[in-house]
């Protein structure tokens, strides 16, 4: 697969960098010369330092050759401009074009063929919807919902399982009736993707996955995860905070024109509070949501968010632009009396004091970007619904289409890369963890746990002729 990408940025040097470990051949396009010279230093693939809205730039990285071309740079004009150029010259080239404005992100199908665009992704909404999804699914410190909830993800430590120290997986699926999958073990400042002989250490940290209700009777019931969330307090006025109250109000899906979009009962019942400290934004948002209560603060002011009723709220969300911000008061949020609290950061820099804090979710604007770039890019439409932010090791989950040169094999039958796990099947209404006898069946949800580098391999794997 050859990728070429536009604006050395955040999140353009991320997709570069999973591409890159995922064996793409990639091209990055960078107009500031310095930036350019950064990235030509660190990452292994051709940095072009020129403007990429220039037909003879675009040339020159052979972008009618690509299989997908990624607008990426901070600039709405930019990347359409660009998509549009490149579509006009090749049919076969795909684009993906980043897009900040929602307006954009309204356009039809028709309008987007018009400008080039087959996809478009605003990191706003992209944030919001998984924001939204997780409210729906539940979720709570030291959980990660997967699948719609179906299945949770769930962090312990050999200290707190002490009966777990010193056998093998093997043993512990032994030891319970019930199934349940070890998917990762973190030893030694490292990720390890175990097999079936792996031995329990004191001081490891297990990811355990399974049903909700296999992993009560397991590990013990996780206080709140299933609560509903019926009063949220939002601090900033972003663009993060009103996709995200356009999601949880049904506008996103009403201006999608989506199926669905009629509120739920659960909908109806949530009550908002936005709290921001500049006069202007709180009345720009009051005449927009006129069923949410706006409120002017500063929550670094002695009593602020209390006076916002903090104590009272289901959901704390820290959706201002400063990621430290936003961890620093849903930490104190949930100190007040929050019963959940969120933080949105920018990139990975704090995702690892998630075990530290008291926050329920750090939830990065980034990883929603790179995650939905990938899931369209890469073929089987092999979509990552986990990173593990220790390593270079992913959850990924696909559907078995007809096409799959899989489809109705057993899985001891199919060579997969040595350090993946099957991790679950979802079949219809049912959830199973497979076993080597377990045959892969059309339209199969299979999710595995593998590292960066071998998602090409499973593309090949899964994908018919078509990519798909």
């Amino acid at each position: 697969m050859r990728v070429v990408i536009v604006g050395a940025g955040t999140v353009g040097i991320q997709i570069a960098r999973e591409l890159i470990g995922e064996k793409r051949d990639v091209i990055i396009i960078e107009k500031n010369p310095e930036v350019a010279r950064v990235v030509d230093n660190q990452l292994d693939c051709l940095v072009i330092n020129a403007d990429g809205t220039v037909p003879e730039t675009l040339r020159e990285a052979h972008t009618e050759t690509a299989d997908w071309f990624l607008a990426l740079t901070g600039s709405d004009a930019v990347n359409i401009v660009a998509c549009g150029l490149v579509a006009a010259e090749s049919r076969s080239t795909r684009t993906i074009a980043r897009v900040e404005t929602p307006f954009y992100s309204s356009l039809s199908e028709a309008q987007r063929r018009a400008f080039g665009l087959d996809y478009l992704i605003n990191p706003a909404l992209e944030t919001a919807r998984f924001l939204d999804r997780i409210l729906e699914e539940g979720f709570a410190e030291a959980v990660v919902p997967l699948h719609g909830g179906r299945l949770q993800l769930r962090t312990l430590t050999g200290e707190t399982k002490s009966e777990y120290v010193g056998k093998t997986l093997v043993d512990l699926r032994r030891m319970s009736a019930a199934p349940f999958l070890v998917v990762a073990i973190f030893r030694n400042g490292s990720i390890i993707v175990p097999r079936g002989d792996s031995v329990v250490e004191s001081t490891d940290r297990l990811y355990v996955l399974g049903e909700p209700n296999i992993l009560d009777a397991l590990l013990g019931k996780v206080d709140g995860i299933g609560d509903a969330t019926r009063k949220i307090l939002i601090l900033g006025s972003t663009r993060v905070a009103e996709r995200l109250i356009d999601c949880l109000s049904g506008m996103d899906a009403r201006k999608s024109g989506a199926k669905g979009a009629a509120r739920s009962p659960f909908r109806k019942k949530t009550d908002i509070t936005l709290m921001d400290p500049s006069s202007a934004e709180c009345g720009r948002l009051a005449r927009i949501y006129q069923n949410i209560s706006i409120l002017l603060g500063d929550s670094s002011d002695e009593g602020a968010l209390e006076s916002a009723g903090v104590a009272r709220a289901d959901l704390f969300v820290g959706a201002t632009d400063s990621q430290s911000r936003n961890i620093i008061t849903a930490q104190l949020s949930k100190n007040l009396g929050a019963k959940k609290a969120i933080a949105i950061t920018m990139n990975h820099r704090y995702q690892s004091l998630g075990q530290a804090l008291d926050i329920d979710s750090i939830v990065c604007l980034n990883d929603a970007v790179v995650s939905s770039v990938l899931g369209i890019v890469r073929k089987a439409h092999i979509r990552t619904i986990h990173a593990f932010y220790e390593e270079d090791v992913e959850i990924v989950e696909l559907e078995v289409s007809d096409a799959s040169p899989v489809a109705n094999r057993i899985l001891k039958d199919i060579e997969f890369p040595r350090e993946s796990l099957i991790a679950f099947i979802v079949r219809g209404e049912s959830v199973i963890v497979p076993s080597g006898a377990s045959t892969v069946e059309i339209g199969d949800v299979i999710g595995i746990v593998a590292r960066k580098k071998d998602i090409a391999v499973l593309e090949g794997i899964f994908g018919g002729p078509d990519g798909n």
